[in-house]
């Protein structure tokens, strides 16, 4: 019985760190343009897709396939962020809601569109067993809580010693101050944004082994799950973003195991229903971004 709770535990901490990588990039975003990016998950399933083509058609090994599928994402993401992103800075929220709704759907179309609806079968990744402590674990499911780990010491460092970083928690606190002494608000949402899409995209590429399946709609199913996690981590706040990733994806792991697979799912509107009863702000306070 224990060994089985600590196994799901493990399970959900491997769950909770590809929600991570997605959650922190949204947040980030909703940090910088005030505006929650509805089409975030199309950016995952982007950069599924692109490593899937690689490896498919040119037969790539899964190294350069996960390189060339951020790439091709963030090169979709500086078109998106010039021509959409940046005139939402300031901007009304229902105009980001419409806007990044449009383009979930004008992405998601665009993909099934070129390579059809049906499931495809992602053959990359590495998948071999790997026991530690007791526990086995494929490789791939070690490697993506090594990357989370990996990306999230790389934006603590970032947002507190670069200089992209600083401006970036400037806009982030306040965009008219920022304006007033020189900071260019848009270029820095511009790269607010693709940061956060190419994060998106690496999460999709580390995540594919394991799915073993990739498909257009995709993306639907991750903006969902990352949304109850940056509420209630704290909007704009990325170290609650991740400590509300791991309570999601263990909490889920527990559900799908001892109350039912199809439950799993629900998980997430319901751990934020309890939480925002208890604490309405979030787990941690939205002032304390980055």
């Amino acid at each position: 019985m224990f060994y089985t709770i600590i196994e799901q535990v493990v399970n959900g901490i491997v769950s909770g760190s590809v929600y991570a990588i997605v959650a922190v990039g949204m947040t980030m975003i909703f940090g910088v343009l005030r505006a929650i990016n509805f089409a975030h998950g199309e950016y995952y399933m982007l950069g599924t897709f692109g490593a899937w083509f690689a490896i498919e058609y040119f037969d790539l090994p899964y190294p350069v396939a996960v390189v060339i599928g951020v790439v091709a994402t963030a090169v979709i993401a500086v078109v998106v962020g010039n021509f959409v992103m940046q005139r939402i800075v300031g901007a009304p929220a229902e105009a980001g809601v419409l806007a990044t709704l449009g383009v979930a759907l004008i992405l998601q179309n665009t993909v099934i569109l070129v390579f059809g609806g049906s499931y495809k079968f992602f053959s990359g990744g590495y998948i071999e067993p790997v026991t530690l402590f007791g526990f086995t674990l494929a490789e791939q499911r070690i490697l993506i809580i090594i990357v989370s780990l990996i990306v999230f010491v790389g934006l603590e460092l970032m947002v507190t010693y670069s200089r992209m970083g600083k401006a970036m928690r400037a806009v982030s606190q306040n965009i008219e101050c920022c304006a007033v002494v020189g900071i260019d608000v848009r270029h820095i949402a511009l790269w607010t944004f693709i940061l956060g899409a190419g994060l998106a995209a690496l999460s999709g590429v580390l995540t594919a082994p394991v799915n073993v399946s990739v498909y257009g709609g995709m993306g639907e199913l991750i903006t969902f799950k990352t949304l109850p996690i940056i509420i209630m981590g704290g909007l704009g706040n990325v170290r609650g973003t991740f400590v509300a990733a791991m309570i999601l994806g263990i909490a889920e792991s527990l559900v799908a195991t001892y109350v039912g697979l199809q439950f799993r799912d629900t998980v997430g509107f319901a751990t934020l229903m309890l939480v925002l009863m208890w604490r309405p702000h979030g787990l941690f306070s939205a002032q304390a971004r980055f």
